[in-house]
């Protein structure tokens, strides 16, 4: 029993299969294929942060931040610790220095107080609170940065050099900061 083909030659040639690679009208399908997928998958699209390659954690963190080119956090509050030390003779309070820090800034003084903070190694500095139980417009905490240590609940005295409105970035944005603290004895 021989196969042939039932439909004479000159039909075979104008039938035309949809799998043939040559064929405009399987291209045209697959193009229109493509692009439903793409117009679905843009419809779906929730916005930035949305996709499956996007962390969680990034949405946890800045799902109240503005879109812009540039974040501000804001950084943490200082705790009121409940202090009460005397000053030494030479020293300004916090409270003085908050009140009138114009007067004070770019000029090297001294502050007694008790570490509340550290933050060692930050930009090759130590960062370290202190509170001396005085304070002006609600404002109680000075941090000092100095290359020397101290623990939470050490009584010290530095020396500095006071600056004022210093940004760092990223929501660290210093009012007052005694910068190149050092420990006097």
């Amino acid at each position: 029993m021989s196969l042939t083909n039932p439909l004479p030659s000159s039909e075979r040639q104008r039938i035309c299969f949809i799998n043939e690679p040559n064929n405009n009208h399987f291209i045209a399908m697959n193009k229109f294929i493509a692009f439903l997928l793409l117009s679905f998958t843009i419809a779906s699209c929730k916005g930035p942060g949305s996709g499956p390659l996007v962390k969680e954690s990034f949405e946890e963190k800045n799902q109240n931040m503005p879109m812009t080119g540039q974040q501000h956090q804001v950084k943490p509050v200082a705790v009121k610790a409940d202090i009460k030390i005397t000053p030494c003779e030479s020293c300004i309070t916090i409270g003085r220095l908050m009140a009138d820090k114009k007067s004070f800034s770019g000029k090297t003084i001294k502050v007694k107080g008790v570490v509340t903070k550290v933050n060692e190694e930050i930009m090759g500095k130590n960062w370290i609170h202190i509170q001396d139980g005085t304070e002006a417009e609600g404002v109680y905490d000075l941090t000092v940065t100095t290359l020397q240590a101290a623990s939470v609940g050490d009584t010290v005295t530095f020396e500095g050099k006071i600056s004022l409105d210093k940004d760092f970035g990223y929501g660290y944005f210093y009012n007052v900061l005694m910068e190149e603290g050092g420990l006097v004895k």
